[in-house]
């Protein structure tokens, strides 16, 4: 089934997958569809593009998976695409019409656009799911909005345990740029105060572009033990270049999910970077049996793996169809009530837990930190050695800094041996991923 892609307000075109690809067609031309809105940044500016393409690749995907299956009730999916050009402006104007006509909304961007439609949003009840932006940190979640993004606060937490507990780091600077880079500040200096440390320095700004001033903060940087950096995918790429370029000896950069967000015709980290997030992505989960089944699916319908959010894109689509099946098709504020009573739902990645009080795709326990291995560090057995290989940090997904906080369902794929109702085994057990200890000088 072809993606109808609406742009703007007056181009339309056809996203579909490879001809050998495509869903049948639906049998009977007089089905109705069903329309989710997506407002995303798709201007073809390169980088930030293809940042963009990662998560709509993963929505495209879904809309495949969930069409061959029958779609809703027999309806099919289709997603409506609407350009807000990266400016929250145009991303407001875009999103207030779609406001209790759609019924669910799908917004790419930073969420301060979302906040100035609160009010709209919750008279009508549409539920709004954000990807990249993070709503929870700056404590402007409502009830209406369903979060993909790990909240800035808790990925400050596990950065600051592995440069203060595990580094030693005691020079450590912060470095935030773009709309929401900057609020992670106070989570960082929170997080690193309560294992220890104290932040030397903090830089904010609204680029990371050094032609805008900020080389002042990357020289500081440079001289750091280790440096937390909070932005979007292209800042702190160019933020971790500008400051490799400086450095006499390379910092520990610990980074946001964000630094993950890179392909293979752009330059990479130097080994001992490392990044957040979950230990089921997809850019690397090959032993999961069920990633590696989203890895096989995504690379037959766009002829790579995935190697950003794509499953973040992938799961929202999920979602809002499990909720609209248990509404019959309606969107508004029954869907959102449906959202919020799901049971444990299980796609691509790690579970969907969902609820009144919790309206976050991804979990808190279940996070560590990816890492660009060093060269002594050999690669897992399905990898081919290229310097983009980020791979699981094991030390830092536990719970004591010794046994793993992988899911049971997953402790196989790990640990060989590992048996149910037995303690959770030590990560240098495991069998994929760096499991060197913290006396390691690189990671």
């Amino acid at each position: 089934m072809a993606v109808v892609v609406i742009v703007g307000a007056a181009c339309t075109q056809e996203l579909t997958p490879p001809p050998q690809e495509r869903p049948a067609a639906p049998s009977s031309p007089s089905i109705r569809p069903l329309i989710l809105d997506v407002v995303a940044d798709v201007t073809p500016e390169g980088f930030s593009d293809r940042v963009t393409n990662s998560y709509l690749d993963g929505m495209a995907l879904a809309v495949r998976a969930v069409n061959a299956d029958g779609g809703v009730d027999g309806r099919p999916i289709r997603l409506s695409l609407h350009d807000h050009e990266g400016r929250a402006g145009s991303a407001v104007s875009l999103l207030e019409p779609l406001v209790g006509r759609s019924p669910a909304v799908l917004y790419v961007g930073p969420g301060s656009p979302l906040v100035r439609l609160r009010a709209p949003l919750e008279q009508a009840g549409t539920p709004v799911v954000l990807l990249e932006g993070d709503l929870y940190t700056s404590r402007d979640l409502f009830r209406q909005v369903f979060q993909t993004t790990i909240p800035w606060a808790w990925q400050a937490t596990v950065i600051a345990r592995y440069l203060v507990r595990d580094r030693r780091a005691r020079d450590i600077v912060f470095v935030g740029g773009g709309r929401e880079g900057g609020m992670a500040a106070d989570p960082a200096r929170a997080a690193v105060s309560y294992w220890g440390g104290e932040l030397a320095q903090t830089f904010t700004s609204r680029s990371f572009d050094p032609r805008t001033g900020f080389r002042r903060a990357y020289n500081r940087a440079a001289r750091a033990d280790a440096v937390i950096m909070f932005g979007r995918p292209l800042d702190a790429l160019l933020a971790v270049n500008s400051i490799e370029e400086v450095a006499n000896e390379f910092p520990a950069i610990s980074s946001s999910a964000a630094l993950l967000q890179l392909d293979e015709g752009l330059a990479h980290p130097e080994p001992g970077a490392t990044a957040c997030y979950v230990y089921a992505w997809g850019g690397w989960a090959q032993p999961i049996k069920r990633v590696a089944t989203f890895r096989k699916s995504f690379r037959r319908t766009f002829g790579r793996f995935p190697s950003g959010f794509e499953q973040e894109g992938y799961d929202a689509v999920r979602v809002l169809v499990e909720g609209l099946k248990r509404t019959g098709g309606e969107g508004g504020r029954r869907l959102t009530a449906a959202l919020e009573r799901l049971p444990e739902q299980t796609f691509s990645s790690v579970p969907v837990n969902l609820g009144p009080d919790d309206h976050l795709f991804l979990p808190r326990d279940e996070l560590g930190l990816f890492a660009v291995p060093g060269p002594s560090e050999e690669l897992d057995p399905w990898q081919k050695p290229r310097r983009s290989n980020w791979r699981p940090l094991m030390r830092t997904f536990t719970y004591d800094e010794k046994r793993t906080n992988i899911l049971d369902r997953d402790k196989r794929a790990f640990f060989r041996f590992w048996r149910k109702n037995r303690p959770s085994p030590f990560y240098w057990q495991s069998r994929y991923g760096i499991t060197t200890r913290p006396t390691d000088p690189l990671h």
